[in-house]
């Protein structure tokens, strides 16, 4: 145990510094939030007790936060720049990017270059990118309004499923 904590002061888990250089090996640039939100969107869930939502961020990215630091240490990620609202920017550097290319089974051809200089400028449309991917994998949900308020065990706006779906059935309507 002593020899890892000396190789990853933060002790991070190779599953969780694999998961971090997928998601950047992707994305190219990217805030803790968004790599926590696409490699571990449970812990959005898990933390929602946090009585402000500066604790309930800091919960959720705590281990991302580690694992780049210990990625930073090993020059396989660099710190980017910052956001306007006081994010901070991580991408990969060369040496990175060969890393998540052995991660995603790609050759390192393929990879591209690092996103060097993305943060001096507010990084708008790789941020704008990022959270267009995030919007595909999977909406927000509001933890704050039941799944199905009415009771029904359906979402709002849906109908329960038909047995009969065809136009000769009399109870058939298009959906």
């Amino acid at each position: 145990m002593a020899g890892k904590r000396e190789e990853n002061p933060v002790g991070s888990s190779n599953n969780l510094r694999g998961d971090v250089l997928r998601v950047l090996g992707v994305l190219k640039v990217a805030t803790v939030e968004q790599i926590q939100q696409i490699s571990a969107p449970h812990l959005s869930y898990r933390h929602s007790d946090k009585p402000t939502p500066a604790k309930r961020k800091q919960a959720r990215t705590a281990s991302h936060t580690g694992t780049l630091s210990d990625l930073r240490k090993h020059g396989l990620a660099e710190n980017g720049g910052q956001l306007r609202g006081g994010d901070r920017l991580r991408n990969l550097t060369r040496m990175g990017l060969k890393a998540a290319a052995r991660e995603l089974g790609r050759p390192v051809g393929e990879m591209g270059d690092p996103a060097r200089g993305a943060g001096r400028t507010g990084a708008s449309h790789p941020m704008t990118a990022n959270e267009a991917v995030l919007a595909l994998l999977r909406p927000k949900p509001d933890l704050s309004q039941p799944s199905s308020p009415s009771g029904t065990g359906r979402a709002p706006g849906t109908r329960a499923a038909s047995t009969c779906t065809t136009a000769s059935c009399p109870s058939w309507s298009p959906p």
